[in-house]
């Protein structure tokens, strides 16, 4: 009896810690995998030019969404990406047959400054949810383009002095001004180009060793030829530059399938 009742207390708690541990790999499945979330909709009417000039020549439609994908470092979206469906709730698609340019993900992303993040618009020209629809409904297969082999590389000594330039593997820093315009950030003003758009970090250190404000001001380029804008939040004449990038690129296809209300009255 007692073997018995031992066995089968044996076998609940095996049973019980495999169902946790079945909950667990799912929680962490869920953890990992990437996430859509629609965060702007503008729907378009066309309006009458005879009564209102210059303003809406045509129906459009505007979707953003937010993509994050767990563990990733986004940098992008890849050309090969492809809307397969954009239509609402009553079956009326959004693609106009006449049009050169389909509905599809915009490959000009805005990126999250931590790399976590893609804002992801879709457009559609010459089209707008028919009457009676509540939803939008959106499908297709979204390329990212993500940063891997993680790397850093350093400019010593580096004097921030107007036209001061140095170099350090494929970057290349450029003071444009040693002192800010008299508004917002009051140390230099410098730019970096670059070969890889998968800059993860760019820290400057004082002679201290002490890190300094860096203020980000955007970045722009394609291909091979990348340039990021950066100021100093405060004056320094001296200090080492630090760039943590990712020299390789993958590219990773994520599913999208939204649906996002309307919210328009008749």
């Amino acid at each position: 009896m007692r073997q018995s009742l031992l066995l089968s207390a044996c076998l609940v708690i095996g049973a019980t810690s495999a169902l946790a541990d079945d909950k667990d790999r799912k929680d962490d499945k869920t953890k990992s995998e990437p996430t859509a979330v629609a965060v702007e909709l503008q729907v378009t009417r066309k309006l009458d030019q005879k009564q209102f000039q210059y303003l809406n020549a045509a129906d459009s439609t505007r979707l953003v969404f937010v993509l994050r994908y767990p563990g990733k470092q986004l940098l992008g979206v890849d050309q090969s990406s492809r809307v397969t469906s954009l239509k609402d709730d009553k079956g009326n698609s959004m693609a106009d047959e006449k049009s050169s340019f389909p509905p599809n993900f915009s490959t000009y992303p805005q990126v999250a400054l931590d790399r976590s993040a893609l804002l992801v618009t879709v457009g559609a020209y010459n089209r707008a949810p028919g009457k009676g629809a509540t939803k939008l409904l959106l499908e297709g297969d979204l390329v990212v383009i993500c940063g891997t082999d993680e790397k850093t590389e350093e400019i010593k000594k580096f004097a921030f002095k107007e036209k001061a330039k140095a170099k350090s593997g494929g970057f290349e820093v450029t003071v444009e001004q040693e002192k800010g315009a008299g508004f917002g950030p009051e140390g230099p003003v410098f730019q970096m180009t670059s070969k890889v758009r998968g800059v993860k970090s760019f820290v400057v250190k004082d002679a201290d060793g002490k890190a300094a404000e860096v203020a980000p001001r955007g970045w722009y380029g394609s291909g091979e030829n990348w340039t990021f804008n950066y100021a100093l939040v405060k004056p320094l004449k001296e200090g080492s530059i630090h760039v943590t990038y990712f020299s390789k690129e993958e590219k990773v296809k994520v599913p999208i399938d939204l649906s996002v209300g309307l919210g328009l009255s008749e």
